[in-house]
């Protein structure tokens, strides 16, 4: 558990001011499963992760109204006073910043909530509570060979397929296990042809709205160690086991009577770790269009328009985002603009409210997605990109946030607890038109520091 019972037994709830729950009413596409968020469910979803939670509950209900709002104002103000000693980042670049208590189901602090703004790496928590609310944390990512060829002797008569996904994990190691379960079943010749069926997503290798001057990675669904050479290393493995495929190589679609004679597999929750805690584009990337594929399912979108793939997982992630919105926060639908997976693309824009709103719809379904979230999140001052931030202020080892870096754009969105009351704090600060990363940065660890005393 990464809400701990400690912190749980002093929760408080304000629990007049949401009477109504408005969630429910919100346009959420038919295909997208419908597990509604509001602040009581919000309230709900912490309680069940602590112990004793008939305790919480009643200790929350005898908290005085007054005593909450003196420590909401109380923080505000203490936020205002920290960005007004700020003024000369503030008046050159544009900070957009939500904080909510989630425990309390109240907005402690808004400015710019609502503003559309560039998320940068920071997309890829829309990408991750997307994945993990669609596609479950127990989702894997399977790489197969199939035939619907007989076997006799040791020979395969007729052809294998590849049904490459575009994991990210897959590695040399993993081709030669494919190559050897192969060998295992006897076979040592394919009198055939080995076609790779790339039909797995479209056929762009570039991301919508990439800057062609960055480091991208190529969006293959044949990738090996990171690299499009999976039918490459699948050769050089069938050789290395003596397996020969005598009519060479080609791409087409597998058919559908097709049995698996191989497989490996990768969960979800072990790309989140690197998409998350290294910022890693590629697994970013790779689990968006896992999102759309389970989307194309169920979508409209036509399967033969030019990037389908891209368009039917940006539509997953917009509908996610779309229902986990709360009205009674100030948040609203459609103002999201979801351009890839993974915050590299100039054409994502992302708002504050929408961020702290899937958080807080994340703590709705604790098992499925808010665990596997904090567990794949960078922790202050301990790993990933925020190993070297926050040490020795009250965020270390407390806050679990993602960072986002592009030119100009610094951001940071997540989860901290703060430890005077046990509150779980979720927040998003989205710093826009710094000169210096660094800058923005410093007021994003002042702020976490503040929220985590």
């Amino acid at each position: 558990m990464y809400i701990f019972a400690p912190a749980m037994k002093q929760v408080r709830y304000l629990f007049f001011i949401f009477a109504i729950v408005v969630v429910a009413s919100c346009r959420t596409s038919t295909y997208v499963r419908h597990y509604h968020s509001g602040p009581d469910d919000i309230h709900s979803g912490l309680l069940s992760q602590s112990q004793g939670g008939t305790e919480a509950q009643a200790q929350m209900r005898r908290e005085e109204t007054h005593v909450v709002y003196e420590r909401v104002i109380g923080i505000a103000a203490e936020l205002d006073k920290l960005l007004n000693a700020e003024d000369t980042i503030l008046q050159r670049s544009q900070l957009g910043l939500h904080v909510v208590d989630l425990t309390a189901a109240e907005v402690i602090y808004a400015r710019n909530a609502h503003q559309r703004m560039r998320p940068a790496s920071t997309e890829k928590v829309a990408t991750a509570v997307t994945a993990l609310d669609l596609l479950g944390p127990e989702y894997q990512l399977t790489t197969q060979l199939l035939s619907s060829a007989g076997i006799s002797g040791s020979t395969l008569h007729g052809d294998l397929y590849l049904k490459g996904v575009m994991d990210p994990l897959l590695s040399t190691g993993d081709v030669r296990s494919l190559a050897s379960q192969l060998r295992n079943k006897g076979i040592r010749a394919i009198n055939g042809r080995l076609i790779a069926d790339a039909s797995f997503k479209d056929a762009d290798e570039y991301g919508w709205g990439w800057c062609w001057d960055d480091e991208n990675p190529v969006l293959s669904p044949f990738l090996c160690n990171g690299k499009p050479t999976l039918i490459d290393q699948l050769i050089a493995a069938l050789r290395a086991e003596g397996i020969t495929v005598s009519r060479g190589t080609s791409i087409g679609l597998t058919p559908t009577d097709v049995r698996p004679l191989a497989m490996v597999s990768h969960p979800l929750t072990a790309v989140l770790k690197p998409m998350l805690k290294e910022s890693d584009n590629l697994c970013a990337e790779a689990v968006f269009y896992h999102i759309g594929k389970y989307y194309a399912m169920y979508s409209s979108l036509k399967s033969t328009t030019k990037s389908y793939s891209r368009k039917q997982a940006s539509a997953a992630v917009n509908a996610v985002i779309n229902k986990s919105h709360l009205p009674v926060w100030g948040g609203r639908e459609g103002t999201s603009t979801v351009a890839d997976g993974s915050g590299l693309s100039l054409y994502n824009y992302q708002t504050p409210a929408a961020f702290t709103c899937m958080l807080a719809y994340a703590t709705t379904r604790p098992e499925a997605i808010l665990n596997p979230l904090l567990a794949a999140l960078p922790i202050a001052s301990v790993d990933g990109t925020l190993k070297n931030r926050m040490s020795g202020t009250a965020a270390a080892a407390n806050v679990r946030a993602k960072t986002g870096s592009v030119n100009g754009v610094s951001t940071l969105v997540g989860y901290t607890t703060q430890r005077s009351t046990g509150h779980f704090i979720a927040f998003a600060i989205m710093n826009q038109g710094v000169e210096r990363m660094s800058e923005g940065r410093s007021l994003q660890d002042k702020i976490c520091a503040l929220l985590s005393e």
